[in-house]
């Protein structure tokens, strides 16, 4: 949600050289600079994308708790209505509410704890793998949703961002050989670099 906008407007920005530049639109899809390709590939994260790293995390973070903030108050408006529509609003139904949203919780907060010690030990190593293979762009669907995926030999990027995909699609990337910098255990893009 919040880091849409910006994207959308680099996107537009970019002139039609750039446009044009299959190495230039893998350095915004995936926002990495020459400095960061430099750091990679001696094996290591640069200062710019570890602090790229951590401002994800914090803001998935706060996007995992504001949806389960959301979720709880809009549940226990529901299950409120419906126990007073059957009149049944005693106190052992609101406890079992509470405990079921507890467990869920205490899910999340697992999910997130989990991903926060990942990145701590890929800013603590700060290492960064290469991995070499043919370019290919992915499309999953299913009933429910479409599924994007920037492919690299056999692993496999999700792309959240659709203009992202259809810039990578216009690019020509795909097909191309490359080698993708990936950093561990937080396992993420750091760089791409194309082959000639």
């Amino acid at each position: 949600g919040k880091y849409i906008a910006p994207v959308i407007k680099r996107d537009f920005r970019m002139n039609q050289n750039e446009t044009s530049d299959p190495q230039a639109v893998l350095a915004e899809v995936f926002e990495f600079s020459a400095a960061d390709i430099a750091a990679n590939s001696r094996g290591n994260l640069s200062a710019a994308q570890k602090a790229r790293m951590t401002r994800k995390h914090h803001a998935d973070a706060r996007a995992a708790r504001s949806i389960f903030v959301i979720i709880f108050g809009l549940g226990l408006l529901g299950f409120s209505a419906e126990m007073i529509r059957i009149g049944n609003m005693g106190v052992r139904s609101v406890l079992t509410y509470f405990l079921v949203m507890a467990f869920f919780g205490f899910i999340a907060w697992g999910f997130i704890l989990h991903n926060r010690h990942q990145l701590s030990c890929t800013l603590r190593e700060g290492n960064a793998q290469p991995v070499k293979g043919e370019i290919q762009l992915i499309t999953k669907r299913s009933e429910r949703a479409q599924v994007r995926y920037f492919c690299v030999g056999s692993h496999r990027f999700r792309i959240d961002g659709y203009l992202h995909f259809v810039l990578l699609q216009n690019s020509g990337v795909a097909g191309r050989e490359a080698i993708v910098y990936v950093s561990a255990p937080w396992y993420s893009v750091l760089s791409v670099v194309l082959q000639t």
